[in-house]
């Protein structure tokens, strides 16, 4: 039962009490399409109807590509031709699958599936990596992250926890306490970041050594309530949390990088003490904040500018929050015409967008330098869960798996919008 959780603990039994009628009514079939269900046009506070901004005005859709299931997570690959999408999905042939698809965006259709978590998969990333070659990243309800070989074959069978070299797999990270949130990256490749809902930010090195694929740096901060994300600063990291708050921590891993013996008895602990042993080490796992704001819901994405020169968090209270990434200095605050809660957020690669998105079922693209809304994208039936920008910032990628974690505690596989859709920058 240990790679369950609490989380997934509560999911079994939710979705055996509430779940299972529906889902038996059609095991292995998508939801059947329906009417999506608008939410309710906002009002002014005399209750006059917001005026919404068009819609699909400067962008135009340019394809969808079917899941058999939610998408949570999604990642281009390196040379734009193929995306990773991570959740849950359920097939006649393999069942029900907790996993990363790979989707062909030329042809629209699902090439392979990289399997098995015990739990939906959240956090996915794709990068070409100086000393791994090409990687996809992904974790999220169980206690794995998990590297791949996005040229391996894939997973034709599913077996949970399942991680062969004959799928593709390359090397699984040591176990964590809970829910891997997100992962990122680092920018030289020498490290990846992943964020968990036990209040730790762990740093694994991907750079070859002897400490390569372990922790070699962390930060725990029990006022998180949780970590939901996290994201490299040029110097430095920057999480969100449960709390509201997106933060910016002073963290140089040439500099605070733990000494042998630190990542030799952290490598040692069980997953179940690695919290206690950073509560009783505040010294390695407690660097100063560079500066915090407070002024969130529930921070669900944090995203640095490609310039570095720039954060921005959005948030249940709907709010895109941009700050001044040196200073903590708030550039703007703005939001989407409903203000609806926003899950999905996205920085394109040239820095003059930010797509971000969530309950209304609606993607808004702000312009960066000044927040006002550049185009509205409609075609969602459900609450977008994650935008990526293709590596050239012309197309944009949405899903919309639902929100990202309740409809994962209740374990519901299908929904009314089970898609991949993309927009084409005019």
């Amino acid at each position: 039962m240990r790679w369950w959780g609490w989380s997934a603990v509560l999911a079994l039994v939710v979705s055996v009490m509430m779940v299972a009628v529906v889902e038996a009514r059609t095991p292995h079939r998508p939801h059947p399409p329906h009417k999506a269900r608008r939410p309710r046009a906002p009002r002014t506070a005399d209750g006059g109807h917001v005026a919404l901004p068009p819609a699909n005005v400067r962008f135009d859709a340019a394809g969808t590509i079917e899941l058999p299931g939610r998408g949570l997570a999604l990642a281009w690959s390196p040379d734009a031709t193929r995306i990773a999408v991570g959740g849950r999905f359920r097939e006649r042939a393999t069942g029900l699958r907790y996993d990363t698809r790979v989707a062909d965006v030329a042809s629209a259709t699902l090439e392979k599936s990289f399997a098995c978590h015990y739990f939906w998969v959240i956090a996915t990333a794709w990068t070409q990596n100086p000393f791994l070659g090409e990687v996809i990243a992904d974790g999220g309800g169980d206690h794995a992250i998990k590297l791949w070989d996005p040229a391996g074959s894939g997973s034709a069978t599913c077996k949970p926890g399942q991680f062969t070299a004959a799928d593709g797999a390359l090397r699984a990270l040591p176990e964590i306490d809970g829910w891997t949130t997100a992962i990122a990256f680092s920018p030289d490749g020498r490290f990846l970041a992943g964020a968990s809902r036990d209040r730790i930010v762990r740093v694994w090195q991907l750079a070859p050594g002897a400490d390569q694929f372990r922790v070699v740096g962390a930060i725990y901060d029990r006022e998180a309530g949780n970590f939901t994300s996290v994201a490299w600063l040029p110097h430095g990291l920057v999480t969100g949390d449960r709390r509201g708050r997106v933060v910016a921590w002073d963290v140089d891993l040439d500099r605070d990088r733990w000494d042998a013996g630190t990542v030799a008895d952290f490598a040692a602990l069980s997953y179940e003490d690695q919290v206690g042993w950073c509560a009783g080490n505040a010294a390695l796992v407690s660097p100063a904040q560079r500066w915090s704001d407070g002024e969130h819901g529930w921070v669900w994405n944090v995203r640095v500018a490609p310039a570095g020169d720039r954060v921005a968090g959005i948030g249940t209270d709907g709010l895109l929050s941009v700050f001044d990434a040196a200073s903590g200095g708030v550039v703007y605050r703005t939001a989407g015409s409903r203000k609806a809660a926003l899950h999905a957020l996205d920085w394109s690669p040239d820095g003059a967008l930010i797509a971000a998105a969530g309950g209304d079922e609606d993607v808004y693209v702000f312009a960066a330098d000044t927040g006002a809304i550049y185009d509205r994208l409609q075609g969602h039936a459900d609450v977008v869960s994650a935008v990526a920008w293709r590596p050239d910032g012309r197309v944009l990628a949405s899903t919309a798996g639902g929100p990202r974690v309740s409809l994962a505690l209740l374990n519901i596989a299908t929904g009314p919008d089970q898609t991949i859709r993309l927009w084409t920058r005019r």
